[in-house]
């Protein structure tokens, strides 16, 4: 029920952390380009990751690009998605969920959001029967961070025990993954990291889902 295009996945880590610098130099000379890609090689150990996977979001009004990369590291997955909105949209939450049978009822979620009093919060929820998904989570979570950069770009970072949860990870076994995004609306924002979550905060930005094979 989206529409998203799945371009890159797999590959190399040195290449990829330079590219993900250079993607920020277009601007400048060649010169300044290399000594950039050079540094970002010399940080590799920080900037590396075993998978990658990236959806085009067209379905309106959530016209954005989802970055999901991943590094296997048993027992537990360090995870960080990317959004970055092509309207520079300003949203309320985003999420990722795991879901080996692809919807929303039963699945494991992570939502990173900022309260209307400046609180970071990246909380796992739990669609045990119905949405919305306050059901008590199952999954653990650790080293988490939420952030905004400049426009319409915002990041989520966690690491997941890979046998926790409602729908645990087995290397290579298809997991589907599923995104949703709200935009901004301090009326009816969560007010605090556990508030509990209502209809009122729905996915009116985007929601899409394609399928993982997690592994190292």
């Amino acid at each position: 029920d989206s529409n998203c295009e799945c371009d890159a996945s797999g590959e190399q880590a040195a290449a990829r952390a330079g590219y993900s610098f250079c993607t920020l130099l277009i601007h400048t000379n060649t010169h300044y380009k290399m000594q950039s890609v050079l540094l970002a090689l010399l940080a590799v150990g920080a900037a590396a990751y075993d998978g990658e996977k990236v959806l085009k979001i067209s379905a309106s009004p959530g016209e954005a690009t989802v970055n999901l990369r991943w590094t296997w590291e048993p027992p537990t997955l360090k995870t960080t998605v990317t959004v970055n909105s092509t309207s520079n949209t300003e949203l309320m939450w985003f999420s990722l969920a795991y879901n080996s049978n692809g919807g929303m009822q039963g699945a494991d979620y992570v939502m990173g959001y900022v309260t209307p009093s400046g609180d970071v919060c990246v909380r796992p929820l739990a669609c045990e029967q119905s949405p919305p998904p306050n059901s008590a989570p199952k999954l653990d979570i650790s080293t988490t961070q939420f952030s905004r950069a400049n426009g319409g770009t915002y990041q989520l970072s966690f690491t997941r025990p890979l046998a926790s949860g409602y729908n645990p990870l087995v290397a290579g076994q298809p997991m589907s993954v599923l995104f949703a995004a709200a935009m901004a609306n301090p009326a009816v924002a969560p007010l605090n990291c556990t508030a509990e979550l209502t209809f009122d905060q729905a996915h009116n930005f985007f929601k899409a889902n394609t399928t993982v094979s997690f592994s190292g």
